[in-house]
């Protein structure tokens, strides 16, 4: 079974529109240096779908999705939603090809109804998408894997991790939320947000390598690499890896 990750940069991808400088000149020459914000995909499964990720999924080769999972609000994670759904919108004949289920805790819905409203038409008037709500620690089974739903804050949290065969954690934003990390010891691996150097609200980079430490997964990747801070990350940084868009991790 293979986890994907689709993208690996921030609420800023690479490059940046408009900007002139270096690493985003290089990544407009090197496609392999682009980096789309964070998404991931492991079977049918899709988590989170950002503005870009029309560009994500096709990059990859990605032709069927049968659910998609929220970890919060942010635009960056879930403005993709007109593309993912109106994917599957006949507008000659007015009808649904098929039907997402949308899989979200119920306060990251009720948030999301309120900065993207739409989200209630693609349920109720074009009907290509329908709701699930989550809870913490609640499994979900699917064909060759499970996906159990981690609040950051436990039951009724704003934020979510999502674990895959209690071998893979990802936690791919503002995990100075995450209250529970501390329980997910005996990973294989951990993707999770790259963390910042400016720090103010978002959790650091060394606060992050400190609490990869703590956990001392097997394999630690780090995603959601924001463009102003991409030149500030060391060139060694020991058993933690720097995650790529079309990085596949093999789970057995």
């Amino acid at each position: 079974m293979q986890f994907k990750i689709l993208g690996s940069g921030g609420a800023i991808p690479i490059p940046r529109p408009f900007c002139q400088c270096e690493v985003c000149n290089q990544a407009r020459l090197n496609s392999k240096l682009k980096r789309n914000s964070s998404c991931a995909s492991i079977g049918n499964v899709l988590i989170d779908c950002p503005e870009d990720i029309s560009d994500s999924l096709n990059r990859n080769n990605i032709t069927n999705i049968d659910y998609l999972f929220l970890t919060h609000w942010h635009p960056d994670h879930t403005f993709g939603l007109r593309v993912v759904l109106e994917a599957n919108y006949d507008f000659i004949s007015h009808e649904a090809n098929k039907v997402i289920t949308v899989c979200l805790g119920k306060k990251v819905y009720k948030t999301l109804k309120e900065k993207f409203p739409v989200i209630n038409y693609y349920v109720d008037v074009l009907k290509v998408a329908k709701l699930k709500f989550i809870e913490d620690k609640e499994i979900i089974k699917f064909n060759g894997f499970n996906v159990t739903v981690v609040g950051y804050k436990g039951p009724n949290s704003d934020w979510y991790a999502f674990l895959i065969n209690d071998k893979l954690l990802y936690s791919s934003c503002d995990t100075i939320e995450f209250d529970n990390y501390k329980n997910f010891k005996n990973l294989d691996y951990w993707v999770t947000e790259c963390g910042i150097f400016s720090v103010d609200t978002e959790i650091s980079f060394s606060d992050m390598l400190l609490r990869i430490k703590e956990l001392n997964p097997k394999y630690a990747i780090l995603t959601h690499i924001e463009e102003p801070e991409i030149n500030k990350i060391p060139d060694d940084i020991g058993k933690v890896k720097l995650g790529y868009d079309g990085m596949v991790i093999e789970l057995s």
